[in-house]
């Protein structure tokens, strides 16, 4: 019995383990979008095109596509 227990636990692992570097990605620009208000109805930090926060998520942008 354990050993089928284990083999579920692997394969639940598999897709995380398949795209770490995605999922980071995602997380990151989820949090940088937060940061500079682009979520959630929320009012845009005023000048964000010109923070390094905006030009990391465009970083991001082209990394995706990349990997998509």
């Amino acid at each position: 019995m354990s050993e089928g227990k284990t083999e579920v636990t692997d394969a639940k692992q598999e897709p995380k383990e398949e795209f770490p570097e995605l999922e980071k990605l995602v997380r990151e620009k989820i949090r940088l979008a937060q940061k500079l208000g682009l979520m959630d109805g929320k009012e845009p930090v005023e000048g964000y095109k010109e923070t390094k926060e905006y030009k990391r998520i465009e970083e991001i942008d082209a990394r995706l596509w990349e990997l998509v």
